[in-house]
């Protein structure tokens, strides 16, 4: 039996409904492309994310009052940027996709009975605090603007009473997304999550290929060589091959789905180009040879464009 309809979009209805793979992918995109033509209105991304995640509206409580801190303190830290100086990638877009991503995630997870309301709460405050006060540069060590993100989100949770358990739940889900990912620090659903909702709108057709040309564009500002082969489509299929197998959430979103099809995009460019053999890489990298225009036009020939 279809699940009901619990929240202001039918992202969720349709993975639990839809019997076609991409169904609830394709809707999840045009929200998120939607979302960016205005602000990024971070309060009521949250205020989004914990329906979708919880099936109802917000209920008071000190994890909601948390995220919604989190919230306008990501606010506020972006609106701090002189025009035009914020992260190009790591913006308030970011956070409040990856937010709403989260929602869908801890959405799924909690109709498959793998967490509990009070979970998939934690599991959008943490979202919402991954970047936050995030600065557009490169630093050296690892780890260190995903320590500050928990550290500060850490604090706001305790002042608005987050119990230290709950807290260190917080902080340890934060510190899940932390770039490169080392496979010790995700050993539970909830970190699983959280790098699969950091990185959602990468892993979609359209809008991930958008994505990476803005974190080129912040990389450069922040003085990396070679910043542009980010956005080119050999690292592309190589962001694609790296993400791990979808959580079980993710796999009912289609996120796996939505991967293999840009992959078989690939491959299939290079077989229209007659390259032997015809393999995805092989394909990326002639279309990285190519203009810009031509080689959207391939992929959109080629199938459904990465």
């Amino acid at each position: 039996m279809a699940a009901p309809a619990e929240t202001s979009n039918d992202v969720l209805d349709r993975a639990f409904r839809e019997p076609a793979p991409l169904a609830a992918l394709t809707a999840a995109e045009q929200v998120l492309i939607a979302r960016r033509a205005g602000p990024p209105r971070m309060r009521a991304a949250v205020a989004e994310a914990l329906a979708e995640a919880t099936g109802r509206p917000p209920a008071p409580s000190p994890l909601t009052r948390a995220a919604f801190a989190i919230a306008d303190a990501v606010e506020r830290h972006g609106a701090a940027f002189a025009p035009g100086t914020e992260p190009a990638y790591h913006d308030r877009h970011h956070q409040a996709e990856a937010a709403i991503a989260m929602g869908w995630l801890a959405g799924a997870a909690r109709r498959l009975g793998l967490i509990d309301t009070e979970e998939a709460e934690l599991a959008v405050a943490a979202m919402a605090a991954h970047d936050l006060l995030h600065d557009g540069r490169v630093y050296t060590e690892r780890g260190a603007l995903e320590r500050r993100s928990a550290e500060v989100a850490a604090a706001i949770a305790a002042q608005h009473g987050v119990p230290p358990e709950a807290i260190a739940e917080l902080r340890r889900i934060i510190l899940a997304t932390t770039w490169p990912w080392a496979e010790e620090e995700a050993p539970d659903l909830l970190c699983r999550l959280a790098r699969e909702a950091d990185l959602f709108g990468s892993s979609l057709p359209n809008l991930g290929l958008r994505l990476s040309r803005l974190l080129a564009l912040e990389l450069e500002a922040a003085g990396q060589p070679a910043a542009e082969t980010v956005a080119g489509h050999v690292a592309r299929l190589a962001l694609l091959r790296l993400m791990p197998p979808p959580s079980p959430p993710a796999q009912a979103l289609g996120l796996g789905a939505a991967r293999a099809a840009q992959i078989a995009t690939y491959r299939e460019a290079a077989a229209r180009l007659g390259l032997a053999p015809a393999t995805p890489e092989a394909g990326a990298a002639a279309l990285d040879t190519m203009d810009p225009a031509d080689a959207e036009a391939l992929l959109a020939w080629a199938g459904a464009a990465p």
